[in-house]
């Protein structure tokens, strides 16, 4: 009876450490965390506002890549990339550029507490990194730099300055 029950303790603790081991030969691992941090200047934002990561989403098409943050006051930006140069690392993407589909890179600032929305003017989006994400064979993650100018119609300039990591897409 001993016997039976050291068996039946050591299978179960050999299955227990097989089942919670991670497998490294099929790509399997956990993405890093995602992080956003800007800094917004003028506006509704006054100065020095630091918006910081609530939460995100990402979309990708034929048309490029969209990145849509809500920082922790539900402020939103969105960022427009473009076709144009692809999404590999030390690509910049220029505000304005037009691609041959027509997608447009380009910044929304939106001001949740004024209700205001600032639309990039000028400004660059660089693209730091670009690699695979563990999480999804298929998937990608992507870090940049950004310095962006955005104005609300004849309303006040705001100037941001930030960066993005491990944006899954």
């Amino acid at each position: 009876m001993k016997n039976l029950k050291t068996i039946c303790i050591l299978f179960l603790s050999v299955l227990i450490v097989s089942c919670s081991k991670k497998d490294d030969g099929d790509g399997g691992g956990s993405a890093p965390e995602a992080e956003f941090s800007a800094t917004i200047n003028g506006g509704g934002f006054g100065s020095n506002y630091a918006s910081n990561l609530g939460f995100y989403s990402s979309d990708y098409s034929d048309n490029g890549l969209t990145l849509a943050v809500t920082d922790a006051n539900t402020n939103i930006v969105r960022i427009f990339l473009n076709q144009t140069g692809g999404f590999g690392s030390g690509i910049t993407k220029i505000v304005g550029d037009v691609a041959t589909n027509g997608f447009v890179t380009g910044v929304i600032i939106r001001d949740q507490t004024n209700q205001v929305t600032y639309d990039a003017s000028d400004g660059e989006i660089n693209i730091t990194e670009n690699r695979e994400n563990p999480e999804n064979e298929d998937g990608r993650l992507i870090s940049g730099n950004f310095t962006i100018t955005a104005t609300s119609g004849a309303g006040p300039t705001v100037t941001m300055t930030g960066n993005f990591k491990n944006f899954a897409y």
